[in-house]
């Protein structure tokens, strides 16, 4: 083991109600912001903390929005409609069958 560029855990204190800091380095490097939540499990005698996100991802609805962002890159949008008669009536245009990439 080379003592010189060995990492060097850190420490931290429990502090009341069970209180630990993550170090700042840490939390950058995970991405880590106040009010983040981390799920806390046990590993044998070890304390695990994994960053976690409050609502479980999706993969369809994450693909889904990977097109949609897409769409709206490229500037394949609908134009705004004030009514659902005057989307109706867009859906009878040739700009409309253009959108839909039917010609």
């Amino acid at each position: 083991m080379n003592f010189q560029t060995a990492s060097i855990m850190p420490l931290a204190k429990v502090k009341q109600k069970g209180q630990v800091t993550i170090p700042a380095k840490l939390r950058g490097e995970l991405g880590l912001a106040e009010g983040d939540y981390v799920d806390i499990s046990r590993e044998g005698s070890r304390i695990v903390l994994t960053p976690k996100e409050t609502v479980d991802r999706h993969p369809m609805i994450d693909a889904a929005l990977v097109v949609a962002f897409a769409d709206e890159h490229a500037g394949r949008v609908s134009p705004p409609f004030k009514s659902i008669d005057e989307f109706q009536a867009w859906r009878n245009t040739e700009e409309y069958k253009k959108f839909i990439g039917k010609k």
